[in-house]
């Protein structure tokens, strides 16, 4: 069953976004911290510092993204995903997915990896990606351990 939605969708790589649009998919997503509204600069330098960033636009309108974050020549991550709920099941993320992984592929990335929010693991799975046995995604908190600073008479 094709659904209204799918066949207007454009997905394609871009370097620059409307701040109301990213704003309205953070918020969606529930990403969206309120200290955001204070400076939304961030956005553009992001979507310019992303090795490659993808919307998918609804008659002009971004209703999906996705970014691979890279050195180019080996590692990627993907990070961001997000179709705003209005618009999911209709295959728009694995559009997203499929765009940043052959873009990352066609320059010579062959490690690529994501760290999946909770309830999304069978999405990711159905896209390419699986569990990393023996890895775990971790967050650097601001603390530095104790043990690692040095003594002031050393």
């Amino acid at each position: 069953m094709q659904n209204k939605y799918t066949s207007s969708i454009l997905v394609r790589k871009v370097s620059r976004v409307s701040v109301r649009d990213f704003r309205a998919l953070y918020v969606d997503a529930g990403w969206w911290e309120a200290g955001y509204d204070e400076k939304t600069s961030f956005i553009n330098k992001a979507v310019k510092g992303s090795f490659c960033f993808v919307g998918a636009f609804d008659k002009g309108r971004m209703v999906g993204m996705g970014r691979a974050l890279s050195d180019g020549c080996s590692d990627a991550y993907i990070q961001d995903v997000v179709v705003h709920s209005s618009f999911r099941g209709q295959g728009i993320g694995k559009k997203i997915i499929l765009l940043l992984t052959e873009y990352l592929k066609k320059n010579g990335v062959d490690w690529i990896a994501l760290v999946a929010e909770p309830n999304t693991e069978n999405f990711h799975s159905k896209n390419g990606f699986a569990r990393m046995k023996g890895h775990t995604p971790m967050i650097w908190k601001g603390k530095t351990n104790p043990q690692n600073k040095k003594k002031k008479n050393e």
